[in-house]
C-alpha cells in the first residue's frame, strides 16, 4: 500500500490537531492559517497593548516602543504560519512528483514508501513538539528576566511597576509562542532535509536535455522557495532587534553591513545547501551527456558534411529536414552544456536572499535622514542625476 497520496510536510503533529479541535479548517480539510494567525496575534499581541494603554492612562507616561516586540508578533508570527501552508503544498508537490514522473523504479518503490513513512512519523510525533514548547518557555524566561546577567530580584524592582502585566504576559505567553513557531518551523525543515538525503540515495537518474537545466530535478527547490517565509520572519525580528539599537542604543546602520551579509549568505545556505545532495549525481549526468552529445555531435555532422558539403547532394536541400536536425542537436548539445550540477539556479538564490533583505530594508533607511532621502527621491522622480 502506498503512503505517498496526500502527503504533508506540516500537516500534522500536536498544534495542528489542537487547530482542528477548535475548528481552524477550511472547507477542503486543510487548516486555515489566516485565522490561525489572526488568533496568535490577538494572544500574543492584543494583551500587550491593552496593558500599555491602561499604565499610559494611569501614569500619563508614554512607553518607549519595543521594534523588536512588535517585529516578533506581529510580522515572523503571522509569516510562520504561512510557511506551513506554502510547504504544505510544495512537499506534497514534490513527493507527487516522485511518483509521476517515475523518479521511483519498480524495485524501489517499498523504499521510497519507507522514506516517506518515516517522515510522516517525525511530523507526527508528539514528544519533539512538546520538548520544543518546554525549551521555549525556558528561553523566554532567560531573555525577559535577564538570567545570568542581573539577579532577578535586581531586574524586578528596576522594572516600571505599571508594566508588571504586561513583561509577565510576554515572558509567559508572547514570546514562548513566537519561539515555539521559530523551533517548529526549523525541527519541521530537518525532517525534510533528512528525508532528502534518503530520497537522493535512490537510483535516481537525471537527464541531462532535460529544459529545467537541472536535470529533471529543478522540482526539489520548491520547499526551499516556501522556506522563504520563514527566513523573512527571522530577519524580520532580526531587523526589528537592530531598530532598536539604532533609535536607542546609537548604533550606526553602517555597522550592521556586516552582519546583514553573514545572515544572508547564512539563511541561502540553510534553504539552499541541503539540495547539494544531488549534485553527485547531476554532475555524472552532465558528463555522461557531454560526452554521448559529443560522439552523436560528431558523427552527424561528419555524415551532414559528406552529404550537403562533399558530395554536394543539393538537389533537395530545400525543405530537407536535415538542416532543421542540425539546429536541433545543437540546441541540446547547448543544454548539455548549460546543465546545472544544483538543482536550483539564480531565481531561486535571489528568492531566499530577497527574503532575507527585504525585512532589513526600514532599518537602513533610519541611517538617512528624512530630509536628504526626500531630497533624492524628489530628484529621481524630477529625472535628476544621482
Amino acid at each position: 500500500m502506498r503512503v505517498v497520496s496526500g502527503f504533508s510536510l506540516v500537516d500534522g503533529g500536536p498544534l495542528c490537531a489542537l487547530m482542528r479541535h477548535f475548528g481552524w479548517t477550511r472547507p477542503d480539510g486543510r487548516i486555515d492559517y489566516l485565522r490561525a494567525s489572526i488568533v496568535a496575534v490577538a494572544v500574543s499581541w492584543g494583551p500587550l497593548l491593552l496593558a500599555t494603554l491602561a499604565s499610559r492612562v494611569m501614569t500619563g507616561h508614554i512607553f518607549r516602543i519595543d521594534w523588536g516586540v512588535h517585529a516578533r508578533l506581529l510580522v515572523a508570527i503571522p509569516l510562520l504560519l504561512r510557511a506551513d501552508a506554502s510547504l504544505h503544498a510544495r512537499t506534497r508537490f514534490v513527493v507527487d512528483q516522485f511518483v509521476t514522473d517515475r523518479w521511483v523504479v519498480a524495485n524501489q518503490t517499498e523504499r521510497f514508501d519507507g522514506i516517506v513513512a518515516r517522515a510522516i512519523r517525525h511530523r507526527d510525533a508528539v514528544l519533539p513538539e512538546v520538548l520544543l514548547l518546554g525549551v521555549a518557555l525556558v528561553a523566554s524566561q532567560a531573555v525577559v528576566w535577564h538570567l545570568g546577567g542581573m539577579p532577578i530580584a535586581g531586574r524586578l524592582f528596576a522594572m516600571d511597576p505599571h508594566m508588571v502585566v504586561a513583561r509577565w504576559w510576554y515572558a509567559l505567553v508572547a514570546l514562548p509562542m513566537f519561539q515555539f513557531l521559530v523551533y517548529r518551523a526549523l525541527w519541521r525543515w530537518a525532517i525534510w532535509v533528512q528525508m532528502l538525503w534518503r530520497l537522493s540515495r535512490l537510483d535516481l537518474q537525471p537527464m541531462a536535455t532535460h529544459p529545467d537545466l537541472a536535470g529533471g530535478l529543478g522540482f526539489l527547490s520548491w520547499p526551499s522557495l516556501g522556506f522563504a517565509h520563514v527566513i523573512s520572519a527571522l530577519s524580520a525580528t532580526q531587523a526589528g532587534v537592530w531598530a532598536d539599537q539604532v533609535l536607542y542604543a546609537g548604533l550606526e546602520v553602517t555597522r550592521l553591513k556586516s552582519q546583514a551579509a553573514v545572515f544572508t549568505a547564512a539563511t541561502v545556505a540553510l534553504a539552499l545547501g541541503p539540495l547539494l545532495v544531488v549534485s553527485g549525481r547531476l554532475w555524472r549526468s552532465k558528463m555522461e551527456g557531454q560526452h554521448e552529445y559529443d560522439s552523436l555531435a560528431v558523427d552527424y555532422t561528419r555524415l551532414f558534411h559528406q552529404r550537403w558539403i562533399a558530395r554536394r547532394e543539393r538537389d533537395d536541400v530545400l525543405g530537407s529536414a536535415d538542416i532543421q536536425s542540425l539546429a536541433d542537436l545543437a540546441n541540446a548539445y547547448e543544454v548539455v552544456a548549460k546543465t546545472r550540477v544544483v538543482p536550483f539556479g539564480p531565481r531561486e538564490v535571489l528568492t531566499i536572499a530577497a527574503a532575507a533583505l527585504v525585512p532589513m530594508l526600514p532599518v537602513a533607511l533610519l541611517g538617512i535622514p528624512l530630509t536628504e532621502l526626500l531630497k533624492k527621491l524628489g530628484g529621481a522622480v524630477l529625472g535628476k542625476p544621482g
